[in-house]
């Protein structure tokens, strides 16, 4: 089989009279794998985004910093608890959340200090991780959704 392959921003002209054809063997013209590789796995993750927050309702939350303010679609993660006592018999309860939002959402902010989620009439101030010292995670390859991580104390 004999190929043409042509690359993003390439372009065939033919001039009158002229003509691609196949002789002997078939041929196929395509573009050049890269595009579409690059593609395929965007849209793998564009899906898998998709999949995931229809799977959890479409959730909505508002995501703050300052005055300013972005309406995102958000995919809970399951919370975790953890309690702490003190000497005096008081504890201290905390949990720790993590979301995940599509960071096109954000239209360009990224999470930092000072931010907060308002998410079923709770407000949580975005935190870093202790393991990472971050405010925020990538997730995958195509810079499609990251996660974001909040913690409640009571």
């Amino acid at each position: 089989m004999e190929e043409i392959i042509v690359t993003p921003n390439q372009a065939i002209t033919l001039q009158p009279g002229e003509r691609i054809e196949a002789v002997g063997a078939p041929l196929r013209i395509r573009v050049g794998q890269v595009t579409l590789e690059s593609n395929s796995l965007n849209n793998a993750e564009e899906m898998l985004w998709e999949s995931q927050k229809s799977a959890t309702g479409c959730q909505t939350a508002v995501y703050r910093r300052g005055k300013e303010s972005r309406l995102v679609y958000i995919v809970p993660e399951s919370p975790n608890a953890d309690s702490f006592g003190f000497a005096d018999g008081g504890r201290l309860t905390t949990t720790s959340r993590v979301f995940k939002i599509q960071k096109a959402d954000l239209l360009g902010w990224l999470p930092q200090d000072g931010d907060t989620l308002d998410y079923q009439e709770k407000t949580y101030n975005i935190s870093k991780t202790a393991a990472s010292d971050t405010f925020y995670q990538d997730i995958g390859n195509k810079d499609i959704m990251l996660r974001i991580f909040v913690m409640e104390y009571r």
